[in-house]
Order: C-alpha cells, then sequence, then structure tokens
C-alpha cells in the first residue's frame, strides 16, 4: 500500500529531474529576465513617487513595500559579479528600510511633530544613502557590463 502512494512522487521527481524544471535559467535568460523585473519595479517606484509627491506621509510608507518589491527581483542563473552587487544594493535598500521601522504614525496636521520626527530620522537616512552610494556605483558599473541601466537605483534617487 506504501508503494502506491510513492509512485507519483517518483514519477514527479523524475520529471522534473529529466525536465530540467528545477535548475536555473541559462545566464542570458536569466539577466533579461532580472531586466525586466528591475525595469518593471523602478516604473511602478517612479509612479509610486509621484503620486506620494504632495504626501510626506504616504511616501515613508511605501518605503517597506518598496524594500520587498526589490528584495523579491530574482538573481538564480545571473552571472556571480551582478548577482553579489545586486544583494549588497537589496541590503542597502533593506536597512533603509529598517531605518522607518518602528517609527510613529504621522500626522499631517500635526506638523511640529512630523519635524521633529523626520529630523530625528533624516541623519540615519543619510547615513545609509551615504553607504549605498559606492554600492549603487558598483552595482551601475556591473550592469553596464550586461547592458543593464542601473543608474535609477540608489536611494534617494
Amino acid at each position: 500500500m506504501k508503494l502506491i502512494h510513492t509512485i507519483p512522487l517518483i514519477v514527479a521527481t523524475a520529471f522534473f529531474a529529466l525536465t530540467g524544471c528545477n535548475k536555473a535559467p541559462d545566464e542570458k535568460t536569466a539577466i533579461a529576465n532580472f531586466k525586466a523585473e528591475i525595469e518593471s519595479t523602478t516604473k511602478w517606484m517612479e509612479e509610486k513617487q509621484k503620486a506620494t509627491a504632495t504626501d510626506p506621509v504616504a511616501g515613508i510608507a511605501m518605503m517597506g513595500e518598496m524594500v520587498n518589491k526589490f528584495k523579491g527581483i530574482k538573481t538564480d542563473g545571473l552571472p556571480a559579479d551582478l548577482k553579489a552587487a545586486w544583494g549588497e544594493m537589496t541590503a542597502v535598500f533593506a536597512e533603509l528600510g529598517d531605518v522607518f521601522k518602528g517609527m510613529p504614525k504621522l500626522d499631517a496636521s500635526k506638523p511640529e511633530e512630523m519635524n521633529k520626527t523626520m529630523g530625528d530620522l533624516m541623519p540615519k537616512m543619510m547615513a545609509v544613502m551615504a553607504k549605498g552610494d559606492p554600492v549603487a556605483k558598483k552595482l551601475e558599473e556591473i550592469g553596464k557590463k550586461y547592458g543593464l541601466d542601473m543608474k535609477n537605483l540608489a536611494p534617494g534617487k
């Protein structure tokens, strides 16, 4: 009776092994997929920034969502240097997102409170952004090698 239950599992495993469904895409496909995801996420980010341009509270609220979108970009099959540089950049984005974690909810009707909170956060934000500059430059240079435009990805751009 147990053999009957394991046969479908064996067949599925053999299918995935033979068809390659469980392996990373080739480098060229991985780069093309990465580029498409970067462009889509960057476009999303630009639209969000336009929509929140007059509402700093909404702009801050989108930080976590932005970090998650960038961290979710697949890197399987990418060349090692590009994958590593992207890992460094997502670490900077995550650190920037951490700056805003636990931040009290801002109320635009209380500008003094908002200014104090933002004043407290500004040095932390600037430190992360400064740390991100060399990472962004490195990513941009490596991206060029693979035909990718990565110049708009630095935090604060």
